[in-house]
């Protein structure tokens, strides 16, 4: 059965440890900014929304890249080649989650550390998980995925995605 990365943001402190595990796996340093995982605060709600990629069915990112720099894996997760990608953002552009960045020059964005998300092992209230599809987890994520936003930043659509989510949530 293919697993699936979701979140549970009831379950979210904010601590931010999930970003630093996946920037120090992906990119050799601890620095949140450069993790492929981001952490939507809102200290005056008392409320914190992980941002990750939903691997979208038909991902946005994918059809807006003209140089076949991102693709399908095998588990069925879209990955950024590195060699083809030119820097160009059409697929920043294109993600109506913010969760496709430009970072030193290449389009970068979760790839489930091939199977074995640090994110996870790191999240210890348990509001990342990573597992085969059931319906109530298809759910929350269906919900979640209905949050788009056509315009703005990656920082500003994933702020917009976070506070839907504190809508829906919180009522």
């Amino acid at each position: 059965m293919m697993k699936i990365l979701f979140v549970d943001p009831a379950k979210c402190t904010g601590c931010n440890r999930c970003t630093y595990v996946c920037s120090a796996v992906k990119e050799d340093i601890f620095a949140p900014e450069q993790a492929r995982i981001r952490i939507n605060n809102f200290p005056h709600q008392g409320f914190s929304v992980p941002s990750i990629c939903f691997q979208c069915p038909n991902a946005p990112c994918h059809k807006a890249c003209q140089f076949d720099a991102i693709s399908r894996n095998a588990d069925d997760v879209v990955v950024v080649d590195a060699d083809k990608c030119t820097a160009c953002g059409d697929c920043v552009e294109a993600c109506p989650y913010g969760m496709i960045e430009l970072l030193n020059g290449i389009a970068t964005k979760c790839d489930y550390c091939d199977g074995d998300p640090a994110c996870v092992k790191e999240c210890y209230t348990g509001a990342l998980v990573f597992q085969g599809k059931t319906p109530g987890l298809l759910k929350l994520k269906g919900v979640q995925m209905k949050q788009r936003s056509a315009d703005g930043s990656p920082q500003e659509k994933r702020v917009r995605l976070g506070k839907a989510i504190l809508t829906l949530t919180r009522g």
